[in-house]
């Protein structure tokens, strides 16, 4: 980094599954903004577009931007276990995570379907079974 360059601030976005659709919102409360995706990819790409189009209306109404939001900044995503589970259902079976995991595929569900919430210990275990299932698939190639 040169010396007269800042560091970027780094914007907290948190992704949920909705209904039927991701929603993501910015985790800073003082800056209200959502966006919804069918996917992923589209939901981070509709969030990052969202937040700028809301940032420049801010400004031209004159209104104040949370510190942060005027510098350089970069979006740091975090997923809810749900929103992990409906990413991850593209490409696992909820059969083979709870293998992996040692959770019932009923349980599984409940927490991707938002019925239930995983304590954190739980979703420490299902996002490390999902990394462990993917790190055996690259196996293969």
């Amino acid at each position: 980094m040169e010396m007269n360059e800042l560091p970027m601030t780094t914007i907290d976005i948190n992704i949920d599954w909705v209904d039927k659709n991701f929603g993501a919102a910015v985790a800073d409360e003082r800056m209200a903004c959502v966006a919804t995706g069918k996917t992923l990819d589209e939901v981070e790409r509709n969030i990052i577009d969202a937040l700028k189009f809301h940032l420049e209306g801010m400004i031209l109404d004159g209104d104040p931007v949370p510190p942060g939001f005027l510098e350089d900044w970069t979006p740091d995503f975090h997923l809810t276990t749900r929103a992990q589970l409906r990413y991850a259902d593209a490409y696992i079976t909820r059969k083979a995570l709870a293998r992996e995991t040692g959770i019932n595929e009923q349980q599984l569900c409940h927490y991707a379907n938002g019925r239930k919430t995983p304590r954190p210990d739980t979703r420490r275990r299902i996002l490390e079974g999902i990394q462990s299932i993917s790190k055996r698939l690259t196996l293969i190639l």
